[in-house]
């Protein structure tokens, strides 16, 4: 499946359905009453099926693997995302470890190419422009945008070496993955609350969601992560953090 928006596109959508099914709150039945005639919810949700994530909830849901607790999956894992994806400890530490939520040299050949547009649709080189560029603001302004072109392919160039420079180096250990990371633990605090415990050695239901939520937010990783290892690491933060508050 090729992803086709951004992870902030996602985060942004996954926020703005979380608000507006928080305006008013609705006790969920899960639990309580039978499921909708389709399943993949409680008599009362109207939760879109819109991407994997969802309908990974939708089959949990179907196989009774959450409680009855008053409140709805998918909100309680779409808040703890966006938490977790904004202010979880992974996400300071991205920040500091200079992992960018979006890709310059994307963004950057993006502007270059419509910047193209411009330039090209005059039928002028680059110094024809420039020694007419006095005459008046129309020529001053169209070598403004040569200019700028020429600064953002300076600046891809640069992008690319750092980028390059990172992937033969790449994080290990605590910076490495962090929005995996991220994402794990956030979807570990998210199981305790709608099961009643942290994800157990091996399991591989938690795995599956875990699978759904980072490739709704990512796309699909080029090489599938260690799940355990993750879930493990996720899990083992979670008690160190409630240790810690004792």
């Amino acid at each position: 499946m090729k992803q086709t928006a951004s992870a902030q596109q996602v985060i942004d959508r996954l926020t703005e359905r979380w608000a507006k099914a928080s305006r008013p709150p609705v006790n969920c039945t899960l639990g309580h009453k039978p499921l909708r005639r389709r399943g993949g919810g409680c008599s009362v949700c109207t939760a879109p099926q819109e991407f994997q994530l969802d309908q990974e909830v939708a089959q949990l849901i179907n196989t009774g693997a959450f409680k009855g607790t008053g409140v709805c999956p998918y909100q309680v894992i779409t808040s703890h995302l966006i938490a977790g994806a904004a202010f979880g400890p992974e996400a300071f530490r991205a920040r500091s470890a200079g992992q960018y939520r979006i890709d310059p040299v994307v963004a950057i050949k993006g502007a270059l190419k419509r910047i193209g547009t411009v330039t090209r649709a005059t039928g002028w080189t680059r110094e024809d422009i420039e020694a007419i560029s006095n005459k008046d603001e129309w020529w001053e302004a169209l070598y403004a945008v040569l200019s700028a072109e020429h600064e953002l392919q300076i600046a891809l160039a640069k992008f690319r070496s750092q980028i390059a420079g990172k992937t033969s180096r790449s994080p290990r250990g605590p910076t490495g993955a962090l929005h995996i990371q991220a994402v794990a633990r956030a979807l570990a605090g998210a199981w305790r609350v709608l099961t009643g415990y942290l994800p157990a050695k091996n399991d591989k239901t938690f795995h599956g969601l875990l699978h759904a939520a980072v490739a709704t937010i990512f796309g699909h990783p080029a090489k599938e992560p260690n799940w355990e290892s993750t879930t493990r690491t996720a899990v083992a933060h979670i008690k160190k953090d409630a240790a810690s508050k004792t």
